[in-house]
């Protein structure tokens, strides 16, 4: 090797420029020091900053302009769709539970039968992100054999609702001081009324070709579709628990 041959120090090839071509590493790798971990936490969190402000804006203003960017391949600017749900559904959670006010609770019929065994208003208000995990695959499964046609697979519909659940949880952060300030549930629903107008709404813009209407339709079928989906695995929960007289 001679004096001015350059190697890359993580996978020893040939390096040509400030970049290693084979790993992606640059080829000026000093010890790592105080500076060095600072510099390195600077960047990391204005490119996570950058890249999740972008994406949260464009869905707001263009959701289906936006995922269909990212399907296609153009991929830089944005956050990637599970790190994107995953990061708004972690802010909601610590938001709600720092305030400690989750209204979804006082909607929770103590005396309904189902409740008594599965509490289910209370642990979603409490675990919303949680819940929009578990519902992404369902909704994407309901989408999938509702849009099949328009040539995108499973996985990829899992990124449709990742970027519009990750958005709506998002909005819904937005008018929490409202909801905590004014403590109504009536407020909350209504802030609940809104997030489903904008899931409705982006992914209308997002499978629509041409006609609007049919869009909307097939979508608030999905809507519909994974509602029955949700029932029938929580009736099939709640016989279980009942025989087995087990409460969560």
């Amino acid at each position: 090797m001679s004096e001015t041959e350059k190697r890359c120090l993580n996978c020893n090839s040939i390096v040509e420029g400030n970049y290693c071509s084979k790993c992606g590493q640059p080829i000026d790798s000093s010890r790592i020091n105080i500076k060095h971990l600072l510099e390195e936490l600077q960047s990391g969190i204005f490119h996570i900053n950058k890249g999740l402000i972008y994406t949260t804006k464009e869905l707001l203003l263009r959701p289906g302009s936006t995922i269909r960017n990212y399907i296609s391949g153009k991929r830089v600017k944005y956050s990637k769709p599970f790190t994107f749900l995953i990061i708004w559904g972690a802010v909601y959670s610590i938001i709600f539970h720092f305030f400690n006010y989750f209204p979804m609770t006082e909607m929770n019929d103590q005396n309904n039968e189902v409740l008594g065994y599965i509490p289910l208003f209370h642990w979603s208000s409490i675990n919303y992100s949680l819940v929009a995990l578990f519902l992404m695959p369902i909704y994407a499964f309901s989408s999938y054999l509702l849009f099949h046609r328009k040539g995108y697979n499973y996985t990829e519909h899992l990124v449709v609702f990742s970027y519009i659940q990750g958005a709506t949880i998002f909005l819904i952060l937005l008018c929490y001081p409202l909801i905590y300030l004014s403590k109504s549930v009536h407020v909350y629903k209504l802030v609940h009324t809104f997030s489903e107008i904008y899931v409705i709404w982006g992914l209308s813009q997002f499978f629509r070709t041409s006609s609007w209407l049919k869009a909307i339709s097939k979508v608030i079928l999905i809507i519909v579709l994974t509602t029955i989906f949700l029932m029938v695995l929580l009736g099939i929960i709640y016989i279980t628990l009942r025989h087995y007289d087990i409460r969560l």
